[in-house]
């Protein structure tokens, strides 16, 4: 009975916190499209978690393209189908692999740099601060946040298929003796517009999650020091888990 109980707590936490995180979205939905329209902070967090998070999400994607190649190229080798390697290696990078490793990493980051943020400030009483200076704590702390991960996440993947593509170049140059040229053209004939749109809907969705994940964490984030460490911890978990669930349904919904 006491295994029972954990799990039925469990998952009534589970559903109040998709709850509490639904109630976040339509509030913003509701407060977010009025004026001012906040251009200004939005570019600032744009900035903060895109800008910032090139040099990162440009190691991953390189590495990330280069470790399929490799893995692939072993594999074909046998055969003698390295010539294909290009074909192959662009499925799995461009709709699939790139967006989820960079939602999971740069994304996560993210979001655990909001809870810390937004965290901290709920803990020394700013954001009451805010809202009895008459200002809507989520007009003016959250909205800017989603909507700054919302673009900045899709342009990062972007940015990702070009390094990870480039790294598979120089592998199977380098490696299998597969012409840059070559692997580039095949490359880019394998992929079909499905695979562009599939990226580009992953990617912000994926920013949609890490900013609403993130804002909600902060702002319910309970009183103490340790409570922000334990927020922030909870983000990376939550962030995690809730990309790789959203990028099956979504393969599902494509593929």
């Amino acid at each position: 009975m006491k295994g029972l109980e954990r799990f039925g707590g469990i998952v009534l936490s589970g559903l109040e916190w998709l709850g509490g995180l639904a109630r976040m979205v339509f509030r913003l939905a509701r407060v977010g499209p009025r004026r001012p329209f906040a251009f200004d902070d939005i570019a600032h967090q744009t900035v903060e978690l895109g800008v910032r998070s090139l040099p990162i999400a440009t190691l991953i994607t390189l590495f990330i393209g280069m470790i399929l190649t490799w893995q692939f190229g072993w594999g074909l080798i046998d055969f003698g189908a390295t010539m294909a390697l290009g074909n192959v290696v662009s499925l799995g990078l461009v709709p699939e692999l790139v967006p989820t490793i960079i939602a999971i990493t740069v994304g996560v980051k993210m979001a655990a740099g909001m809870t810390a943020e937004l965290g901290s400030m709920k803990v020394t009483e700013q954001i009451d601060a805010v809202a009895a200076l008459g200002a809507d704590p989520y007009k003016k702390l959250v909205w800017p946040r989603v909507t700054a991960s919302t673009l900045a996440v899709p342009l990062l993947i972007a940015w990702g298929n070009i390094i990870a593509m480039f790294g598979g170049m120089l592998v199977a140059e380098w490696i299998y003796g597969v012409p840059a040229g070559y692997f580039y053209e095949t490359y880019i004939d394998e992929l079909e517009p499905l695979n562009y749109i599939a990226s580009s809907v992953k990617g912000v969705l994926f920013g949609a999650l890490v900013g609403l994940i993130g804002c909600y964490q902060g702002f319910n984030t309970k009183i103490g020091t340790e409570a922000v460490g334990a927020a922030t911890t909870e983000t990376v978990a939550a962030t995690a888990i809730i990309v790789i669930i959203a990028d099956f349904y979504l393969n599902m919904l494509f593929f």
